[in-house]
């Protein structure tokens, strides 16, 4: 088995140091002890991120669903400048690919807004985004949902 190195990023606490690879060995046993099948390699998820981040496409949220995490969250899309077991987000920093239980683009992002202001609503275009993952030519897990396009990374 290989063993992994600190891999460290700056903290938002303090200027301490977050050791990556610490979150990669945890996310790797609990999908061990919590999923009877994994679908997602780190390198597909990787070429979805890569066919959502088509400008054509103009897809402006997803909501993730992580392994451990009791509720699924709403984020923007990740930036792949991370390590490759990696994705970059201003919403968490950067997470292991295999915590992503599932992921959905959801047909109409929502963007709470304060002081009682309606939220905003953004269609996105499931069909296009369904049509840009099957022309990547991998066998990705794909269901509808009643709210979107889910890509599934485990299942119990």
């Amino acid at each position: 088995m290989r063993v992994l190195q600190p891999l460290l990023t700056e903290g938002t606490q303090g200027g301490m140091k977050h050791d990556l690879s610490a979150d990669l060995r945890r996310e790797r046993r609990a999908v061990l002890r919590l999923y009877s099948a994994s679908f997602m390699s780190n390198t597909k998820w990787r070429s979805v991120f890569t066919a959502l981040e088509n400008d054509g496409l103009g897809i402006r949220q997803l909501v993730i669903k992580f392994i451990e995490a009791e509720n699924e969250k709403a984020i923007s899309l990740p930036w792949l400048n991370a390590p490759h077991a990696f994705v970059d987000s201003i919403d968490f920093g950067p997470f292991p690919l295999v915590g992503i239980e599932w992921m959905e683009v959801p047909a109409v992002a929502i963007f709470p807004r304060k002081n009682n202001v309606p939220a905003e609503h953004y269609p996105q275009d499931i069909a296009a985004v369904r049509s840009a993952l099957l022309a990547l030519g991998r066998k990705l897990p794909l269901e509808d949902t009643s709210t979107g396009l889910r890509i599934v990374g485990h299942a119990r």
